[in-house]
């Protein structure tokens, strides 16, 4: 069974993963509220496992401060894995033994001396006598004549309870994030970004390198260049269809980077008095768009051995 910091882990690397993560970038806020999220579910962790391994206070005021703060962080892991779920866009309905695990921070340490509002205040005592690593007894009187109230609070019990419940929806979001990309992946599966470059891409440099050193006409070399600029229109139509236009920085890059090479070196064949080519730059020109090509091919790969593998 994995332990909660392990899925804040995995729902961390979901998250990171390229295309989600430029889809939850398009909203800053979200983004911000889930990364916090994520680091305060680790950090709390970090402070139960604390709490779990520090030995029994001998002073009060060491109790004290113990108390304060697991109860304080049961709370904070609380709101994190609420607002985990909200950035993520996901429902989430608070566990009934939650809410009362909140109602004993409120009562004992959140706003002890007056709770609530009208007839429905209470005010709160825990008894230092009863106070320990374990828990303590709280007492709750009210302004009416009602009878005074006493309850034991067990915090191993509040820990375990807490952890059962958290753990169950961590697991419940890490699915839905999980299915989600096997949905996405499952719809471009059979569609491979690799196929948008032809096996006779090689033929077409070829025959631009004889157009440029006068083996073949300008308008054969401006054919393969057209061919090849189609090419590039092509994969990118796949990638925006699948959403990832954007989403990697090597290929934005290698894709804009393309762009001018080919414009000049269509130039150079239409309209050779007006290019500023000539035969060697043109030939620069040429070997610059193939290698760079042949990274975009690359990258195509990956992106297919992604696709075709389980999330």
């Amino acid at each position: 069974m994995k332990t909660i910091a392990e899925l804040e882990q995995e729902i961390r690397d979901f998250i990171n993963n390229p295309r989600k993560q430029y889809l939850l970038l398009q909203r800053t806020a979200a983004w911000n509220m889930l990364c916090s999220c994520l680091d305060l579910i680790g950090d709390t962790e970090l402070s139960v496992a604390a709490y779990n391994q520090t030995p029994e206070p001998e002073d009060s005021g060491g109790k004290y401060l113990l108390v304060y703060g697991i109860l304080q962080t049961l709370f904070l892991q609380q709101d994190a894995v609420r607002n985990l779920c909200e950035a993520l866009e996901l429902d989430y309905k608070p566990d009934p033994k939650l809410t009362q695990i909140r109602e004993i921070r409120h009562d004992s340490i959140g706003h002890p001396t007056k709770r609530g509002g009208g007839q429905g205040r209470t005010f709160n005592f825990i008894s230092r006598i009863s106070l320990g690593k374990s828990g303590f007894e709280l007492m709750t009187t009210y302004p009416a004549r009602q009878p005074t109230l006493f309850q034991r609070v067990n915090i191993p019990s509040l820990i375990k309870t807490q952890q059962e419940i958290l753990y169950r929806v961590l697991s419940e979001v890490l699915e839905k994030l999980r299915k989600e990309e096997a949905e996405h992946r499952a719809m471009f599966k059979s569609e491979r970004l690799e196929s948008t470059f032809p096996s006779v891409l090689h033929y077409y440099f070829e025959k631009i390198y004889e157009s440029i050193h006068g083996g073949k006409l300008t308008e054969f070399g401006l054919l393969h260049v057209k061919l090849i600029a189609d090419m590039i229109v092509s994969f990118k139509s796949q990638l925006e269809k699948r959403g990832i236009m954007k989403v990697y920085d090597s290929v934005t890059y290698l894709l804009a980077l393309l762009e001018y090479p080919i414009e000049q070196l269509s130039l150079y064949f239409a309209e050779p008095k007006s290019s500023s080519l000539n035969d060697k730059s043109a030939y620069i020109f040429a070997f610059f768009i193939e290698k760079h090509i042949d990274e975009l091919k690359k990258i195509a790969e990956e992106i297919d051995a992604k696709y075709a593998s389980e999330p």
